[in-house]
């Protein structure tokens, strides 16, 4: 099935008839939409929805009712709708034209028997505030339906289920929402999801009927009391559950919300970050002032500690003198060494040439004369004093101190003493002060960005709607709280009224022939829900293979030859209990669950984007998908993996609804063969129209 042509007619931006072809075929698949913000992509997204669904755009997803609750309600909704030129030119009626082809289409009487296409039409007027739904036969342009109800089932049954609508219409940026679903409610969106689009909600339905049908049996034996009680119970539980929708739907809200809110913090952190005169940090006058006055205290304790250590003031400025003392005795103490040792030399050189030249024996026949035999003394006795004299370790000193031993020893312990208490005090205080200084330096040049900050009213505003928007994103946060605690308590009263019913239902004297049927209603039951959970397995498996396959293409993690980790290594997909669909588990290398709320926006959307593939693959027809933003919060790796092996993939007829920032002219070329047309939105200040091409490319007739 494919959309093939819209006609806008004076729905808000798009003033008269605004005409888009978007057709395509099986190798050009893609139809690219661009404009700047505000210029009209999510009005013409709304304007494909309301044309379908109507009254019920706010069933199809979250963000479609956020826009609706802008407005207060539908009807002040379809009023402000109207083009604002038609209403200056007093016309009251706007409406939306689809045109449907490639459908299957039932036997109906009023319809060509070679019809594969149908005309729906939406139109609202705001002066008697009427809407009105069309259904033709595009061929003979014949109404098909004249019954409001018909008409609505049609496109459930044949164009896109309402339920199923959010797979085929959606912002790519906020569906990454869905990851943060409880097991139980992703289980059900699951469930939802292929139950529409497999069409396995029938069958859910035919069990809920033959369900009421076995109940209706069993209570036409009870006595009146019994009835009553039993008529309480059900009543009671029918409101709890409507207690838990509107707690859901509030947290979904509140989700909403706070996404609202992180995305406004971002803004205003920003703008402080550009304008502030501290940059990026916003600090706290209070807090710096309170630092500020802990170190100026800290200061005044050092300076009193360098008080308390004037005691040791002298000593340490007499230790460089008793240092110069104990130099001087190390000295005069070498000098006596050198010159006992000089002396005792002299002495054995003495001893030696005695021995030598005036003791016997003398050489036999001696003729030397006394005047040799004194010449060789005299020299023997220079050279002796020569060779071993210690005169040159002798320094020349003013004076000689007269200390004993233990006077020395006395002086070296006071250096000693001095030395260590010096360093262990002067030095770590004087490292403290100067740190301390340092800080009160910084900590003043920061006060006063501060004040400089304080004085300008546009960063004060900016501080102050932050500051407003964290409060409210911690209310929404404990209020999302509070509601699941009470979604639990009222889970739980319902399964004890569960209980109770079920005790209640055993006392009711059911005839034999009420028996029968109920036997026989049950094994209807239990083959239907044979089937469906053959389907749910059948289907299984696939849903595994395709959504790891994805992943494997799309996520950079996984794809990377750096990374060896692999990050998500398979996929698992459980089947709960009855009535509760499906627990899809990421697991890594080594099996363990990776928790989908630890994934990163970026990688969310990457999740979400391959599990809606795989649901549609299982789909029994092909469906168009319409996506906003459809690059999101994605980085430019994710960017280009999703352009490239993702939308051109994804189904017969992809529209993408992009900003020249996301389909960049490059990205724009790496899948121009998958492009069958692409346009431009362009206002002139208060209207918007489209024209071929995108933004800087050429365009496309």
């Amino acid at each position: 099935m494919k959309l093939s042509e819209i006609k806008i007619n004076n729905f808000r931006q798009y003033y008269k008839e605004v005409n888009i072809d978007l057709t395509t075929n099986y190798d050009e698949n893609i139809i690219l939409i661009g404009g700047r913000n505000g210029y009209g992509k999510t009005n013409f997204l709304i304007s494909i929805v309301w044309c379908l669904y109507g009254r019920q755009i706010e069933k199809v997803d979250n963000n479609f009712k956020q826009e609706i609750k802008k407005e207060k309600n539908y009807d002040s909704f379809m009023f402000q709708s109207l083009n604002w030129t038609a209403k200056k030119e007093n016309k009251d009626t706007f409406s939306v034209s689809l045109l449907i082809s490639e459908i299957e289409l039932p036997g109906l009487k009023k319809l060509n028997s070679n019809s594969e296409s149908v005309i729906i039409t939406r139109k609202f007027n705001i002066s008697s505030m009427s809407e009105e739904l069309m259904i033709l036969d595009a061929d003979s342009k014949m109404e098909i339906f004249d019954d409001e109800a018909d008409k609505i089932n049609f496109i459930n049954d044949y164009i896109i289920p309402i339920d199923a609508a959010k797979f085929v219409f959606f912002d790519a940026e906020k569906i990454s929402e869905i990851a943060n679903l409880s097991i139980k409610e992703e289980g059900s969106f699951i469930n939802d999801a292929l139950g529409k689009i497999l069409g396995l909600d029938t069958y859910d339905t035919l069990i809920e009927d033959i369900e009421f049908y076995i109940n209706s049996l069993k209570k036409e034996g009870a006595t009146k009391n019994l009835q009553e009680q039993i008529v309480d119970k059900e009543k009671a539980i029918e409101l709890f559950n409507i207690d838990i929708e509107k707690l859901e739907e509030e947290n979904a809200e509140k989700l909403k919300e706070i996404d609202d809110l992180k995305k406004s913090i971002r803004k205003y952190d920003n703008f402080i970050s550009q304008h502030s005169k501290q940059g990026n940090s916003i600090f706290d006058r209070e807090s710096i002032s309170s630092e500020i006055e802990k170190l100026q205290a800290k200061r005044l304790e050092l300076s009193e500690k360098f008080n308390e250590l004037s005691e040791i003031i002298p000593l340490t400025i007499l230790t460089g003198k008793l240092e110069e003392v104990s130099e001087h005795l190390e000295i005069q103490g070498k000098n006596e060494l050198s010159q006992n040792s000089s002396k005792e030399n002299s002495e054995k050189i003495e001893n030696f040439i005695e021995l030598l030249f005036n003791k016997p024996p003398e050489p036999d026949n001696s003729t030397m004369s006394f005047k040799d035999k004194n010449f060789y003394y005299e020299k023997a006795k220079n050279l002796g004093s020569e060779l071993f004299s210690d005169n040159g370790d002798y320094q020349e000193l003013e004076f000689e101190h007269d200390l004993n031993n233990s006077e020395k020893n006395i002086i070296k312990d006071a250096i000693n003493l001095v030395n260590e208490q010096s360093k262990g005090l002067f030095e770590t205080t004087i490292e403290e002060f100067n740190e301390v200084q340092i800080k009160l330096l910084e900590l003043n040049k920061t006060l006063s960005k501060v004040d400089a900050d304080q004085e300008d009213e546009y960063i004060l505003e900016a501080i102050s709607e932050k500051e407003t928007a964290e409060y409210k994103r911690d209310i929404s946060k404990e209020q999302i709280g509070g509601n699941k605690e009470k979604i639990k308590k009222l889970e739980s009263d319902i399964v004890r009224l569960n209980q109770q019913l079920q005790t209640l239902m055993k006392k009711v004297d059911v005839n034999e022939q009420n028996k029968l049927k109920i036997k026989e209603s049950q094994k209807n039951i239990d083959v239907l829900n044979s089937f469906l959970e053959e389907q749910k397995s059948k289907h299984k498996n696939s849903l595994e293979k395709t959504i790891l396959s994805e992943l494997k293409i799309l996520m950079h993690k996984l794809n990377s030859d750096e990374n060896s980790s692999k990050f998500i290594e398979d996929v698992k997909v459980t089947i709960l209990a009855s009535g509760q669909g499906m627990k899809i588990t990421l697991l890594d290398q080594d099996d363990n669950e990776i928790r989908k709320e630890s994934l990163s926006s970026g990688e969310k959307q990457i999740y979400i984007s391959c599990l809606i593939k795989a649901i549609l693959k299982e789909s029994i027809q092909s469906l168009p998908i319409f996506i906003d933003t459809p690059l999101g919060r994605l980085d430019e790796e994710h960017r280009d993996n999703i352009t490239k092996k993702y939308y051109p993939a994804l189904s017969e007829q992809v529209v993408l609804f992009s900003t020249n920032s996301e389909i960049t002219p490059k990205r724009y070329k790496d899948i121009s063969e998958n492009i069958s047309k692409s346009y431009l939105l362009f206002n002139d200040g208060a209207n918007t129209n489209l024209k071929n091409g995108y933004f800087n490319t050429t365009s496309n007739d």
